[in-house]
């Protein structure tokens, strides 16, 4: 794959409602839709753009796995799906916000058959017009035939609705049949109605059913074809899934090479106000069960300093969890670490380690409720990765990880839920902490923290969206400061009480 097509890539990945795919595809290329910059595509008036170029098959699989499926597009962001089945050729243009018209289909016109894909947003109108034939007919050979210029080839205006997966059919005459996700839903619940009630008549009317019996005979004929309709949607939902993770590897290795690639575009920002402070926050990921922030200005050096004072004469090489409970070395994981505890004892009297420590407390919990109190968690963890140029074939790094369950099931009491990394010195190449599966990209900053949690208000955790890693540092230093938090641990409880697995020490036979 050439520089173009890695860059187009991350792109991509890392803009959060950048681009997408283009349906019309050949064996060897897709066609993919390039809309405007992060910047210019937030604003539902910005027009949709139709540049064309020829990529690798990757691009629409990135395109969709990366920045919409996990619904982290534009609010009123759509994506649409044009075809032209009315026997002709038609031009589609965008009604602009003061009425002027940009054509969105080929020159030469939406040939018969062919679809146009494109991104819009709720409520933007667009234009079909007829092209006339050779001789000057539109409809020619139809019972729609008709001069183009008295009267005039016909034309037609389409909105884009609220709906999803809006699939716009033009048939003959310009006439417009919309399909999407509410008219597929109404076409399901429809046809499963009318299948059980035409069963319960057929009782009713030969064993004459009461009105309880018959309200029984419709849910048990309706079970098993609704409970086909959630299998198929779980098959769809987890191929997806897998897709997501397979196009995030791909990512992880092009980005992690880029050492000028920026951190990720946010969503939004907002200010986070603590003891007189302003702070900047840029969202980069925001749902209910997986959120990432970046916060301007976190740390200062002086806490800094201090973490990595108290932290010197322990470090040692890092661990990871082995899958049985305990913790052992490996070689996804190089740097140097070290636990810090808490002076809170001192907090009165401005230990500065006290004082970074309640400030990020305090930010997690504003972010997402989850009301965490600082008895029994984990010490606070100093880290260092050194680069030693970029000949360097072992680099220090740390693999695709989650720090806490991130399966999607039921969350597991005294697991992690949150972290907080805080970056006290920023290498010169490399060390960005990187998560893949949602294209999400921070480039270490000195006094800049990057916050991100992933257990969902129904109590699951998220489904590897918060899976990240830390880039090779190649060269200079990266000292980073991390916080994991947990909930289900307290001061008679605590976080050493369990082991990696979340198991009360002493009660795992």
């Amino acid at each position: 794959m050439g520089e173009r097509e890695r860059r187009w890539i991350t792109s991509i990945a890392t803009s959060p409602i950048t681009n997408r795919s283009l349906v019309a595809a050949s064996d060897s290329f897709f066609y993919c839709t390039i809309l405007p910059t992060a910047k210019t595509a937030v604003h539902p008036t910005n027009q949709p753009t139709s540049h064309k170029m020829k990529l690798p098959r990757v691009c629409t699989g990135i395109a969709i796995a990366l920045v919409c499926t996990l619904g982290d597009c534009h609010p009123l962001e759509r994506p649409i799906s044009i075809i032209n089945e009315s026997g002709q050729r038609l031009e589609l243009y965008w009604v602009g916000s003061n009425d002027e018209m940009v054509l969105q289909s080929p020159p030469n016109g939406m040939q018969k058959g062919q679809t146009l894909s494109l991104n819009s947003y709720v409520n933007h109108t667009f234009v079909l017009r007829e092209l006339p034939s050779a001789s000057g007919t539109c409809n020619e050979g139809t019972k729609y035939s008709s001069p183009s210029v008295s009267p005039v080839c016909k034309t037609r205006y389409i909105t884009v609705n609220e709906h999803n997966d809006q699939v716009i059919h033009v048939k003959e005459d310009l006439q417009v049949e919309v399909e999407d996700s509410d008219t597929k839903a109404q076409t399901i619940t429809s046809s499963i109605v009318s299948a059980c009630r035409d069963k319960v008549k057929q009782r009713i009317i030969a064993t004459d059913l009461n009105a309880s019996e018959a309200l029984d005979a419709f849910a048990t004929c309706a079970q098993p074809l609704v409970a086909r309709q959630i299998e198929e949607s779980n098959k769809e939902i987890k191929a997806q899934a897998d897709l997501r993770v397979e196009l995030g590897e791909m990512w992880e290795e092009y980005t992690c090479s880029d050492y000028n690639l920026a951190t990720t575009s946010p969503k939004s920002t907002y200010t986070w106000n603590y003891q007189g402070q302003d702070h900047t926050v840029g969202v980069l990921l925001d749902r209910d069960e997986a959120k990432i922030h970046y916060v301007k200005n976190f740390i200062t050096p002086e806490e800094c300093e201090a973490i990595e004072k108290a932290a010197a004469p322990k470090l040692h090489q890092a661990t990871v969890a082995d899958g049985s409970g305990g913790s052992h070395l490996q070689k996804s994981r190089k740097a140097l670490q070290a636990g810090v505890r808490v002076p809170w004892e001192d907090e009165a009297n401005g230990d500065p380690i006290a004082a970074v420590s309640r400030r990020l407390y305090t930010y997690i919990n504003d972010a997402t409720g989850y009301g965490i109190e600082e008895a029994g968690q984990e010490e606070l963890m100093s880290i260092q990765y050194s680069g030693r140029g970029l000949n360097d074939t072992e680099p220090d790094r740390y693999m695709p990880h989650c720090d806490g369950q991130c399966d999607g099931l039921q969350f597991q009491d005294a697991g992690r839920v949150a972290t907080m990394v805080m970056y006290c010195e920023a290498p010169e190449k490399g060390g960005a902490t990187n998560f893949r599966n949602v294209g999400v990209h921070v480039v270490p900053e000195a006094g800049t923290a990057a916050f991100f949690s992933y257990l969902g208000s129904d109590g699951r955790t998220d489904n590897r969206l918060t899976e990240h890693s830390c880039c090779p540092v190649m060269e200079g230093d990266k000292k980073i400061a991390v916080q994991w938090l947990r909930l289900g641990v307290d001061a008679e409880n605590p976080w050493d009480s369990f082991n990696t697995l979340n198991i009360k020490i002493g009660s795992e036979a």
